[in-house]
Formats: C-alpha cells, structure tokens, sequence
C-alpha cells in the first residue's frame, strides 16, 4: 500500500480537519502518512536569514502541531516528517508520483464566516499526478453516502471505480450522477458531440450512458447498494445538491496536455468552488 501525503499549511482548523481525515483513511487502509510543509522559495529569494530562519520554525511547529492530531487519532501510524522549500505546487506535484493519494485542506466552510478560498487547492489537483482529496472547513458527521460523477468517458469510468470501492470500504452507498443538459449535449466534457434533440431522447440517452457506466461496477460489487440520479440540469449543480447529505464526493478531471498542470475539466473545476464535502479528483 503507497503512502497518503497530506500538505501541513500552518496552524488552524482547516489543516488540522485535513490531517485528521488523512490520518483516519492511512490507518484504515495501512498505509504511512506523509505530513509536507513548504516553505515558499520566495521567503528565501529576499536574502534575509532572519526571516528565512522564522519561516523555518514556524514550519517545524506546524508539523509538531499536525503530529499531535495524528496521534489523537491513530498513534500507532507510521509518520513521515516531510519539511520542502520551494514552489507549493511544484513541491507537491514531485509527491504525488510517490504516492496513492495527495490530501490538502481548504478554508471552505459552507459560508458561515469568512474565507479566503483561493486557488490554491484547485492548482494542487490540477498539477497532481495522483488523486486528489480536498477537505473543506465542514463537519460532515451524520452523512452518509459516495457521491460519483458519471459521464461515460474514461476518466469517469476511473472515478466510478474508485468511488465504488471507497463507498464499499465505508459501507456506503454509492451515489451515481449524470447530468445532462436538456437542449444542448457538448463533447468534451459529457462525450456526445453537439446535438439539438428532444427532452425525451436525450432523458434515454442519458439513462442508458448511467446503467452502461454501472453495469460493470454492479458486477465487481455485488453487495455495494448504489443509488442512480438521472438529472436534467447543469452537472456541477447536480453534484453539489447531492454532496450536501453526503460524506464524500468523487469526480474525474477532464484537464488535457501542458493545460492540465492548471487547468481541471469545468464540471471538476466547479465542485471545488463549492465545496460542500470532502472531494476527491481522479485523473
């Protein structure tokens, strides 16, 4: 089992809500835990040891900060110190390539008090080469099921099963959506080519690409109870309405070639920027 690296940005409730989460599915599946700290290579650029030394510091206390939720949670967990200096994203996209999973926190919090947000974690999940998992400021105690968008492609199909297992690991049920738009089906995001057809064809289409998507998992998964959502409408709002009972959400990227370093496929893009759960991108 590859290890689960989890990026440790300084002190506060949203870090320490994403290695808890980390630190609760590495003792789960067995696996180590990375705690990553980087330390911006700019702090260095200005030349002032001071201020770099500071930096420094303030890292290692972070990681001591982050061991002690590890060790409420797991103490037996295999830990690994992981202080870097560079460019947050370069830094965590070399991780990714080691690992099985790559986790960072978001100070998203459903809009109860302020937020940076940011794009930070949307360029992290863009650049890595493993899934991603973002964890938002939200307590998701209570919920219960695997959310997946489905779309028919590959990368939808990776998702899928992923999210299969996850929901059975939990047992969960898993929560299949596909979205469809009720005038205009585009490619390269949902794979039908630009069509103008009726509200009842495109409704058969779209069930048909779902029990297509599911038949495959449904036999590797016999005792997993899966949910189908069929929704006319837009498939970030879709999936954002069901993460909201949810315990986690798990989407693919469509991100493609030297763009995929910055850029996440829309659908991805946009339940990032409404993160209501636990989210994890698969490339």
């Amino acid at each position: 089992m590859g290890e689960i690296a989890v990026g440790v940005s300084g002190a506060g409730p949203a870090t320490e809500r994403a290695v808890r989460w980390a630190a609760e599915r590495a003792a789960a599946l067995g696996s180590p835990l990375r705690l990553v700290h980087v330390v911006d290579s700019a702090i260095e650029a200005t030349g002032d040891a001071e201020l770099l030394l500071a930096a420094q510091s303030s890292a290692r206390e972070s990681l001591a900060v982050a061991h002690d939720v590890v060790d409420a949670v797991a103490p037996q967990l295999e830990v690994i110190d992981d202080l870097e200096q560079g460019n947050s994203v370069e830094v965590f996209e070399r991780i990714s390539r080691g690992a099985d999973l790559l986790v960072v926190g978001s100070d998203w919090h459903g809009g109860k008090r302020p937020s940076r947000r940011g794009v930070h974690s949307l360029r992290i999940a863009a650049a890595s080469a493993a899934p991603v998992a973002v964890i938002p400021d939200v307590d998701v105690t209570g919920r219960r099921g695997v959310v997946v968008g489905v779309d028919g492609s590959e990368v939808s199909d990776r998702a899928l099963a992923f999210a299969a297992v996850e929901a059975e690991r939990r047992g969960e049920p898993l929560i299949a959506v596909h979205a469809w738009d009720i005038a205009v089906m585009v490619g390269g995001e949902y794979g039908y080519g630009v069509a103008m057809v009726g509200a009842d064809a495109l409704g058969s289409a779209a069930e048909e690409v779902l029990d297509e998507a599911l038949r495959t998992t449904a036999a590797a998964h016999p005792d997993l109870e899966i949910e189908r959502r069929v929704v006319a409408g837009d498939p970030v709002a879709a999936l954002v309405e069901e993460a909201v009972h949810a315990s986690l959400i798990v989407v693919g990227s469509h991100g493609r070639g030297a763009l995929a370093r910055f850029l996440l496929g829309s659908v991805s893009h946009g339940v990032l920027a409404h993160l209501e759960v636990p989210t994890i991108v698969v490339r």
